[in-house]
């Protein structure tokens, strides 16, 4: 596997603060982006609402321009990510198109990640019309300025109560992996595109290049709310629940070739960005990749991360974060649980890996607490509940860890 770049440690310490995956069932983008500013003050995301619009499918959502892929005509929301690849006249063109963008980014911004032209808190100078190409619109993605709408009136409110504004430790975004898509967008006869190495490499890079757009926005978004008295951090995770296939007969492809995949995200993004996944897979080999943090569902898999405390304890020696998805997304489960019982499934996972020979200190400022995985599955109430319930759970975690 390539080894991860010299980059800086994760600049903060989030010590069990609280974020989201990223779906909602909220039919009102304004009403779900309230509940999400509301019960994540510190880390807001912005949400995606598969169930207001077909366009949200986090399939479809990102695929807009990637090479090779094409949007179906959709039905109502909920019927399915609509997307097909095809190798056709237009293809060709579509690789030139990302290479070039991709080229043209790197230029704008100096080289790199961090380059000198990045213009101080936003989008490198010279690159806005790059990544403006790669812009996720209102249309398919709601939910960010509902997001900047919700902060907006939360910042009002508290100013006309005379409360001191609360200022985000910062704003969290996602995508959806190139794994995850690349297995589920298939062409007429069904073959996925995972297979076609040559369409691959431009949707990685084209995925990126939205991912770059979308940290800018953020960014750009929390500095303005902030009248950049702060300085807001950036989450971005990709979003990749069929890593769970890696290493089985179905999986066609190598650990390096993956690896290659989140290289290209770790050197395309300044945030600090990571990968979720909400089914078991290698953990081992997620946690020594470049990712800067790891989201993953604790409630169902959390005994098969705590099985690798070296591979944990070099994770947290890197200052990189660990995302608990303690709260399950499961409707009978989580009807089953209370912050209470929830907090003792996590303390007994972080109590072992204390005693395996994790440092308690790394790893409570180091973590960050969630939902399992999206809430689109639920109903409106059981979505706040569970929301709710990851603040309970930090809560009481924060009370309870100086004695693991």
């Amino acid at each position: 596997m390539p080894e991860a770049p010299d980059r800086p440690a994760v600049p903060f310490s989030p010590r069990l603060a609280v974020t989201g995956i990223g779906s909602l069932p909220h039919l009102s983008a304004d009403e779900g982006a309230a509940d999400v500013v509301a019960l994540c003050p510190d880390f807001p995301y912005w949400p995606q609402f598969p169930r207001l619009s077909a366009a949200e499918d986090m399939y479809r959502q990102f695929s807009r321009g990637l090479p090779g892929v094409r949007l179906e005509p959709t039905g109502r929301a909920g019927g399915g990510p609509a997307v097909r690849w095809r190798r056709d006249e237009q293809v060709q063109a579509e690789l030139e198109r990302v290479y070039t963008d991709v080229l043209e980014a790197e230029e704008a911004q100096g080289g790199g990640p961090g380059g000198s032209d990045r213009a101080e808190g936003g989008t490198p100078e010279g690159a806005d019309g790059v990544l403006e190409r790669w812009a996720l619109g209102p249309h398919e993605a709601c939910g960010l300025a509902a997001l900047e709408r919700a902060l907006e009136r939360a910042r009002r409110e508290g100013a006309a109560g005379g409360r001191p504004p609360v200022v985000p430790v910062g704003l969290k975004g996602q995508t959806t992996g190139p794994v995850s898509l690349g297995l589920t967008v298939k062409d007429d006869s069904g073959r996925a595109l995972l297979y076609e190495e040559d369409l691959m490499d431009g949707v990685v890079r084209g995925l990126a290049l939205r991912a770059r757009w979308q940290e800018a926005w953020l960014r750009e978004t929390a500095g303005r709310l902030t009248g950049g008295d702060a300085d807001p951090q950036v989450l971005l995770s990709v979003d990749e629940p069929y890593l769970g296939t890696f290493g089985s007969a179905y999986f066609p492809y190598t650990p390096e070739v993956v690896a290659g995949y989140l290289e290209v995200f770790d050197e395309a993004l300044d945030a600090v960005w990571g990968v979720h996944c909400c089914d078991n897979t290698d953990w081992e080999f997620i946690l020594s990749s470049p990712v800067r943090f790891v989201s993953f569902d604790a409630y169902a898999h959390g005994s098969r991360v705590v099985l690798y405390p070296k591979a944990v304890k070099d994770f947290l020696a890197a200052g990189k974060v660990l995302l608990w998805g303690i709260v399950p997304t499961d409707p009978d489960r989580l009807g089953s649980e209370d912050a209470e019982s929830l907090a003792r499934r996590c303390l007994g996972l972080l109590e072992t890996l204390v005693g395996r020979g994790v440092p308690e200190d790394s790893l409570v400022r180091q973590s960050m607490v969630t939902p399992a995985c999206g809430l689109a599955g639920l109903s409106v109430e059981e979505a706040r509940r569970a929301m709710r319930l990851a603040v309970d759970v930090s809560r009481i975690l924060r009370c309870q860890c100086g004695d693991i």
